[in-house]
């Protein structure tokens, strides 16, 4: 379930098998490797506490988020499409830990590597807390490794990212994407209402069509003042937090209960004011052509999300669905199209898969994931044609 690493000195371990919470727990540790390798072998995060001289290998190993695409009719084991460190989850958190390295390798070779001592990466003693309590977290950072210092709860203001400790880089996105939705419902509420003051101080509510002074005051078109900025942002910090539990059980193999929680933030984020407009777009009103919507939460990366457990899962059909779902609301949102695919693939449909995966290898032409899948695809498009002609 869990791996924990105590008191141990000058050895090697290697992990070739999953482990569920997708954790391990490394503390009081010296001269130790430790080498997470193949198909099978998924750890999501590492927590290093009060260790010396720690070396930390992932040899091929799937990203916590990974779908594994198994090729059909063959006897091979699932493949791995997202590698660790693909994905923003995937990280090692430490505190107290000196010469601490950290590297993937992709067939044999170094793909990327850093390094990192928590005095060296600027930790001081505040207040009754020592240098050793400062936590520090190590991931991807645009395709590169970056270590950077967690905050604490105080430093982050009060913003959350679910239950993940977070950075002041990241807290700068969060802001700046907390600014946009505000920016974005301010300027959708500009000129779709006007107020006025009618007999014996009721107020009604005009559409923008209508005059205040015209003949159509009687008619009251509610647009979004049928919910109040607090009870917008009320209900996005809903659907924020039932993702984040999803996203939470995603990396913890607890996949049908992630499924839940993904189905819960989209039933709650139809309570949103734009959830109209959203239907109306999954049910036949855009086209793949049309631009992205603009929606006051991203439900696409939601459904894409819940798309991958049922990737998980096995069950296709869906996965096909929620992915297809994604690409509507936004065609430009790569994860959503390279699922459907994937979906496209599990079931059979080679021809269509390598459609939907080529758009998205054009989105991103260097991911790797992306490519690995299409060739996948192509073979066995090959194979199913060479068995036609027999």
């Amino acid at each position: 379930i869990k791996l924990n690493l105590r008191n141990l000195h000058q050895c090697t371990v290697i992990v070739k098998c999953k482990i569920i919470t997708g954790t391990v727990e490394i503390s009081h540790c010296k001269d130790v490797t430790l080498i997470v390798q193949g198909d099978d072998a998924t750890v999501v995060t590492v927590q290093a506490d009060l260790c010396t001289n720690i070396d930390i290998q992932f040899h091929d190993s799937p990203s916590g988020k990974n779908v594994p695409l198994r090729v059909r009719d063959t006897t091979s084991g699932p493949t791995t499409t997202l590698f660790w460190g693909q994905d923003e989850d995937d990280r090692i958190y430490h505190a107290g830990v000196s010469k601490l390295r950290v590297s993937t390798y992709r067939d044999g070779f170094v793909d990327l590597e850093t390094r990192a001592d928590y005095l060296e990466n600027g930790a001081k003693a505040v207040g009754n807390a020592a240098a050793e309590e400062v936590q520090f977290v190590t991931s991807v950072v645009g395709g590169e490794f970056a270590t950077e210092k967690v905050l604490t709860a105080g430093e982050a203001r009060g913003l959350k990212q679910g239950a993940r400790p977070m950075t002041e880089r990241e807290l700068k996105v969060l802001e700046k994407k907390k600014s946009q939705i505000e920016e974005a419902l301010d300027e959708k509420l500009k000129g779709m209402v006007q107020i006025k003051e009618g007999p014996n101080g009721k107020v009604k509510v005009l559409s923008s069509k209508e005059s205040p002074d015209g003949k159509d005051d009687d008619v009251v078109e509610e647009v979004y003042a049928s919910a109040t900025k607090e009870e917008i942002d009320g209900i996005i910090s809903s659907v924020e937090e039932q993702k984040a539990k999803g996203n939470e059980a995603f990396t913890s193999g607890e996949y049908a209960q992630a499924v839940l929680y993904y189905t819960m933030a989209i039933d709650r984020a139809a309570e949103l004011p734009d959830a109209t407009s959203v239907t109306e777009k999954l049910s036949g009103g855009g086209s793949l052509s049309s631009p992205k919507l603009e929606q006051l939460f991203p439900r696409h990366i939601v459904l894409s999300n819940r798309s991958a457990c049922f990737l998980k899962l096995g069950h296709h059909e869906k996965a096909l669905k929620d992915g297809t779902d994604a690409e509507l609301l936004d065609p430009t949102y790569v994860k959503g199209i390279f699922r459907k695919g994937l979906a496209l693939h599990a079931m059979g449909r080679y021809q269509e898969a390598i459609k939907s995966l080529s758009s998205a290898q054009k989105l991103e032409p260097k991911n790797k994931q992306i490519k690995q899948a299409l060739q996948f695809a192509e073979v066995r498009m090959t194979q199913e044609m060479r068995k036609r002609m027999r």
